[in-house]
């Protein structure tokens, strides 16, 4: 079933540098400075508003590695500067907010007919605080943040922009930015808006939809952490953007999925709750079932160099964490690690036709197959813990240069199942039409526990010049079962 790099350190700090009056700011007041490490490879930048006398916390720092790399560092929530003397701009309904300030909602919010975006942000150095209230959507149309380019026709892009403690439900999305830089948005619920399935759950089966909680389009740099964002199409979507930090939020409930990365790079997905994301469909053949495209975390379309680590994955997710390339681009050097996903209804990871992925250190337990990739190469999948499978363990299709080690397997069908399979290279137009190109070959399966899986512990079926050697069997219907060609290979079993 076809179905991470360079050191980035990103960091937000809010701060308010000069008093606001309760309706409109001073002419001569400074607005609200967002600061953010830059990257290593750039030249530090001052805020050219920042006043001299603001105390400056200690910016955190948080590494994305490159698949190849170490694993990235744990995140570090941002800090706010204190600034005790501030007095906020008061927002008491939907607004455009033109220039810098700290604005605060003081009621509840509703759209109207003639305004379906509601807190509509053309500046930079903008902190908006709902203090806990609410914006209602109308009919699902609109978004309650929007954030866009301004001063026509030079278009300036938004920077240092935060949303905090706002609630959002019934409009198109919570928050969409349409660009932007150094962006922070948390602790906010953004849930309960446009998912494009009906009360069955049935919808279309997953290319691209539109609708949820958060979506951010060419940001460079943001921060998204402590939000809630359930029952809708897309708990947190993310495209086209760069040094992106998604950190310790909910989503459940979603109908596609629960954080999507689309040509996104350098960024990391962490710490994050997310169940229950799936949908009903009709496939391809007629068949009308769950599944349909959808998981917890999507990455696609080129998405490549980023960490998606310290999840916790569970209940009926479609998948468990997919990186999809079937018809577009791949998604290269991503590194899934330290995850816990159980009970997937399909692969609990699934990557195919990509180069670099990495899978190591994951809790996989009662999905149909623990990782599942095709079409791969140079593939890393270590030091997994795998129980009860439905199907295989780890199960590679037309895949070579893979390095299968350490993991310990338990009670599956196959433990490690390696294979080759014909393929329509007119239905795989994006392939390299030769079949010697795509053939099982030159992996690595070395130093893995694979016990009590009911048909073989490693099956290799159709797989060629593979190095099968110093693992450990126990219970297993059969230790190795090698079926069809396997030209090249070197077995050595271990008691």
């Amino acid at each position: 079933m076809p179905k991470h790099s360079r050191l980035i350190l990103l960091s937000v700090i809010a701060g308010i540098t000069l008093a606001f009056t309760a309706c409109a700011a001073p002419e001569t007041a400074l607005p609200p400075t967002l600061t953010r490490t830059p990257r290593r490879s750039a030249t530090p930048k001052s805020s050219p508003i920042a006043s001299p006398s603001a105390a400056v916390t200690p910016v955190s720092t948080t590494t994305v590695a490159a698949a190849s790399s170490a694993t990235p560092a744990p995140s570090d929530t941002p800090t706010l500067v204190p600034t005790p003397s501030v007095t906020p701009t008061l927002l008491g309904d939907c607004a455009e907010i033109w220039q810098p300030g700290y604005y605060v909602m003081t009621n509840d919010f509703k759209t109207k007919p003639d305004r379906f975006n509601c807190m509509i942000v053309q500046s930079s150095d903008v902190v908006i605080n709902c203090d806990n209230h609410s914006i209602a959507g109308l009919n699902y149309g609109g978004y309650a943040f929007l954030i866009r380019q301004y001063n026509f026709p030079l278009l300036q892009t938004p920077n240092n922009v935060e949303i905090r403690n706002c609630k959002a439900f019934n409009g198109r999305t919570g928050v969409f930015a349409e660009a932007g830089t150094n962006l922070y948005i948390h602790d906010n619920d953004f849930s309960n808006n446009y998912d494009d399935t009906d009360k069955r759950r049935f919808g279309i089966f997953l290319g691209l939809t539109e609708g949820g909680g958060i979506r951010l389009n060419n940001v460079q740099g943001a921060r998204i952490e402590h939000n809630t964002t359930n029952n809708e199409a897309i708990g947190i979507d993310v495209r086209n953007s760069d040094s992106i930090i998604i950190h310790n939020n909910t989503a459940t409930n979603d109908s596609a999925w629960g954080i999507n990365l689309l040509n996104t790079q350098h960024s990391e997905v962490s710490g994050n709750t997310l169940r229950d994301n799936v949908r009903y469909c009709t496939w391809g053949n007629g068949t009308v079932g769950p599944g349909c495209d959808a998981g917890a975390v999507m990455l696609q379309d080129g998405a490549s160099h980023n960490a998606v680590k310290d999840n916790t994955i569970t209940g009926q997710n479609a998948n468990g964490v997919f990186i999809k390339a079937h018809g577009v681009r791949c998604g290269d050097d991503n590194l899934i690690e330290n995850n816990t996903i159980v009970n997937a209804m399909y692969n609990a990871v699934e990557f195919s036709f990509c180069a670099g992925n990495q899978v190591i250190g994951n809790q996989i337990s009662g999905s149909y197959d623990a990782v599942w990739f095709g079409f791969s190469v140079n593939s890393q999948v270590r030091n997994n813990v795998i129980s009860n499978m439905r199907n295989h363990g780890i199960s590679s299709l037309n895949s070579r240069g893979s390095i299968i080690t350490g993991n310990q397997i338990t009670n599956a069908r196959d433990g490690i199942l390696l294979s080759w399979s014909t393929y329509d290279p007119q239905q795989l137009y994006f392939l390299t039409p030769s079949p010697d190109n795509y053939a099982s070959r030159d992996n690595t399966v070395s130093d893995n526990i694979l016990r009590d899986n009911f048909v073989a512990g490693i099956h290799l079926l159709d797989s060629i010049q593979n190095q099968v050697t110093n693992n450990t069997f126990a219970g297993n219907g059969k230790n190795v079962w090698i079926e069809g060609k396997s030209d090249g290979d070197v077995v050595a079993q271990s008691p």
